[in-house]
């Protein structure tokens, strides 16, 4: 059910600037090493009393908000911090495509500082409120007619309801000599055999993506077979492709033959994203080449880094082991793994993994036995997502937590999704058990939601109660059985003292109440510590009675 979540993740970090990490974000696939974007100040003109490459290194650690109200304090900052404004341009919703590329129109010189631009027309994961209705003719339109002045792009990510109208591809091709990795995603229309799409040469980046929420309900829908072009764009025209993504989020819709990339080799790859796997018609897994060719293509590439394999298995639950028959020295550099557990029981190096999701499926507490020992062997694993399910929530499950934090005790990033209801009673045997994380600085939830749970800034206030040392917690309200399954979300950023004590919480809340509109509050909730020191003791207190 978090497929829209996972799709928004891998949308939002292809065009990420990499500037900050956040949970908000929670698997980023690296883009190639950007070069300074900065104005032509030279290194060692002064900003006031600060050197202009100070300036620089500052700028670099700031969100982009913080980056505009710097910007704004002098004439020079702007001259200075406009390329690093307009670095990233993602446009999320309709709204923003007709503002921002009207604007860009009339700024040329605005148009030169791009390197990335990501639109999203018609917008369908616009949450809580719907995205408004814009004709993506007209956005291709506009792309085109600013498509001469964006001589620095090197990155282009087309998110709307279809594939663009294929003039856009012509346009870019020939107007942007930098435009090295190319991002689309596909609604219902077949892909057209002809598409120029496919007339690229040396991409470093690309990805086609079936888009979310298409709905269908093919158990087992047959695969659609990729244009022959596309194959000899991919095999023959981009020997140095560092990511690639092939993959479906409405599986039960439209689904991609994706075989034939076992037949590439490149050298250079470091991000793979492919599926949907799952179970073929007569229960075996498929696609054919996860069991054939796959194992060789993978030992080949020994510069992976990052993985992500979507699984889809429907009514049914995953097989208890799914072979990989890897070579003992394949995927060296492989730190990030998004998939199923059984894949990780084959991995030659399980000591590299540092960030692992495991929200394809649901882990019940009957898997335990499988899943834990795997995750011991990362010993360096530092971020987690994992799902599973709470069947009764008024039953004791202090033991299935224990035993899942105590398997990874270095996590400084963990996401635990609960999708079942989640009641007081679990939720405080998970929070009174992060003690067995000493690193933990940022927590999230994601869980099943009923109309009479407390609301987010309690249970993020209960959170924090149990585990001072947090820096930042987000809470995400689910019903699996509603149209929209995700009903509210919160982030809170933890603001403390001097002596390192929280005293206040920065809340960013949005999301769909029982009765009214949609709604979305930010807004700064004061602790009430109790008396300095003496609350941060009590905390400690706090942790140490826990229910085993």
């Amino acid at each position: 059910m978090d497929d829209a979540y996972n799709y928004q993740d891998i949308r939002d970090s292809l065009t990420k600037n990499g500037r900050r990490r956040s949970l908000k974000t929670l698997f980023q696939l690296p883009l190639s090493t950007r070069t300074s974007i900065y104005g032509s100040i030279s290194a060692t003109a002064a900003v006031g009393s600060i050197p202009a490459d100070i300036v620089r290194e500052i700028v670099d650690l700031l969100a982009p908000s913080d980056i505009l109200s710097f910007s704004l304090a002098s004439k020079h900052l702007r001259a200075l911090l406009l390329p690093a404004l307009y670095e990233t341009v993602t446009l999320k919703s309709s709204k923003n495509c007709r503002v921002t590329l009207n604007m860009l129109r009339s700024r040329k010189d605005i148009c030169a500082h791009v390197r990335k631009l990501a639109v999203r027309p018609n917008y369908y994961l616009a949450w809580p409120r719907p995205d408004e209705q814009l004709s993506e003719a007209w956005v291709v339109t506009m792309i085109q007619d600013i498509s001469m002045d964006l001589t620095a792009m090197h990155t282009f990510d087309w998110d709307g309801l279809e594939l663009p109208d294929d003039s856009l591809w012509e346009t870019l091709r020939s107007n942007c000599p930098e435009l090295r990795s190319v991002f689309s995603n596909v609604g219902i229309r077949p892909l057209d055999p002809s598409c120029t799409l496919f007339d690229f040469s040396n991409l470093t980046s690309f990805s086609l993506i079936v888009r979310h929420g298409l709905g269908g309900s093919d158990l087992f829908p047959v695969q659609e077979a990729l244009p022959l072009r596309l194959w000899d764009m991919l095999l023959t025209r981009c020997p140095d492709l560092q990511e690639l993504a092939i993959c479906s989020f409405s599986s039960s819709a439209r689904v991609f033959d994706f075989d034939r990339i076992t037949e590439g080799h490149w050298p250079k790859l470091h991000t793979l994203t492919l599926g949907s796997f799952g179970y073929q018609s007569d229960f075996s897994l498929g696609p054919p080449a996860l069991t054939s060719t796959l194992s060789a293509f993978l030992d080949l590439h020994t510069d992976l880094k990052y993985i992500r394999f979507l699984w889809n298995f429907k009514r049914w639950m995953s097989p208890d082991e799914i072979p990989m028959r890897l070579a003992s020295s394949s995927l060296p550099a492989l730190d990030t793994f998004i998939g199923v557990y059984q894949q990780l029981a084959e991995l030659p190096n399980p000591q590299a993994i540092e960030t692992l999701d495991l929200t394809c499926e649901p882990v019940y507490e009957s898997r335990l036995a499988a899943v834990c020992p795997i995750l011991r062997t990362l010993t360096n694993l530092t971020s987690l997502d994992i799902w599973t399910h709470v069947l009764n929530p008024s039953q004791d499950h202090a033991l299935f937590f224990f035993s899942i934090l105590t398997s990874c005790p270095k996590l400084t990033d963990f996401h635990f999704m609960c999708t079942t209801s989640f009641t007081v009673k679990p939720l405080k045997q998970l929070i009174t058990q992060l003690y067995l994380l000493p690193s933990l600085k940022r927590f999230s939830l994601t869980k099943g939601h009923k109309y009479i749970d407390e609301n987010m800034l309690s249970t993020a206030l209960r959170i924090l109660k149990y585990n001072p040392a947090l820096k930042q917690i987000n809470i995400r309200w689910a019903r699996e059985r509603c149209p929209n399954h995700l009903k509210q979300e919160g982030c809170y950023d933890v603001v403390v003292d001097k002596q390192g004590i929280p005293e206040a919480l920065a809340v960013v809340e949005r999301g769909i109440p029982l009765i009214g509109v949609p709604f979305l509050r930010r807004f700064r909730h004061r602790l009430d510590t109790g008396g300095g020191s003496d609350f941060k003791r009590k905390m400690r207190k706090d942790v140490r009675v826990i229910p085993l």
